[in-house]
């Protein structure tokens, strides 16, 4: 299997995401997923040019673990070039302090983003007060935006249902249908009336539901201390 990396595998992962069913795209996704992990971080010239200092500084800005020099490492030994160890630990202190805020903590946390545990005990404290308002935020907004597909989703069935219901009634009432015929309708009228009671009310109740976190999440975002640029 070659490695699929950069643009080509984001590109790739839209296209699953507007052309496969959920299923198949979350199953191809993880395999290609897989498959990225044999990407290497540098090519031949960039590391015979590397500045370590730089690369550990932007490794560590964003957020990158120490440990992820062994990748750099490993890309580079193909080539016959050693790193510079020293220089990259420096650049990637200095990154960390770029990466271990409580603004960008907040930033990290809102967009979902995983967090590695890369921040140096001095700074991880005020980098997770940031994350954790942010997952917060993140995860109310998850839920409302699903919670209003589920409303679109009922709506739709309830308003599919109130279609067979009238088409049901407009047949009972035609005089075109045997008895039998009009008891079996009746039965399935009965039915639908059960399902459309259901629906309203799992709509009343998600809608509820999510106006509720509407609420919270509203109230968090105003009173946060955090710059979300």
């Amino acid at each position: 299997m070659f490695p699929i990396c950069g643009f080509a595998l984001s590109a790739l992962l839209v296209f699953l995401d507007t052309r496969i069913m959920t299923l198949t795209r979350i199953t191809l996704a993880l395999l290609l997923s897989l498959t990225a992990t044999g990407c290497a971080t540098l090519d031949k010239s960039e590391c015979r040019e590397a500045d370590w200092g730089i690369i550990g500084l932007e490794d560590g800005a964003r957020g990158r673990p120490l440990s992820y020099i062994g990748r750099h490492r490993e890309a580079c030994a193909e080539h016959g070039v050693k790193l510079d160890l020293a220089l990259y630990q420096r650049g990637h202190t200095e990154g960390l302090k770029q990466f271990c805020t409580a603004d960008n903590g907040f930033r990290q946390g809102r967009a979902g983003r995983t967090y590695n545990n890369a921040c140096p005990a001095e700074l991880n404290g005020q980098f997770l007060a940031g994350y954790e308002t942010g997952r917060q935020l993140h995860a109310l907004s998850t839920d409302i935006d699903r919670m209003q597909n589920d409303v679109r989703d009922m709506r739709s069935a309830l308003d599919e249902t109130l279609e067979r219901q009238q088409n049901v009634e407009n047949l009972m009432v035609s005089g075109t249908i045997s008895a039998n015929t009009r008891k079996s309708l009746l039965d399935q009228f009965k039915v639908m009336q059960t399902n459309v009671a259901a629906l309203e009310i799992s709509i009343r109740e998600t809608e509820t539901e999510a106006t509720r976190l509407q609420g919270q999440y509203d109230l968090l975002n105003a009173s946060h201390p955090y710059q979300t640029q």
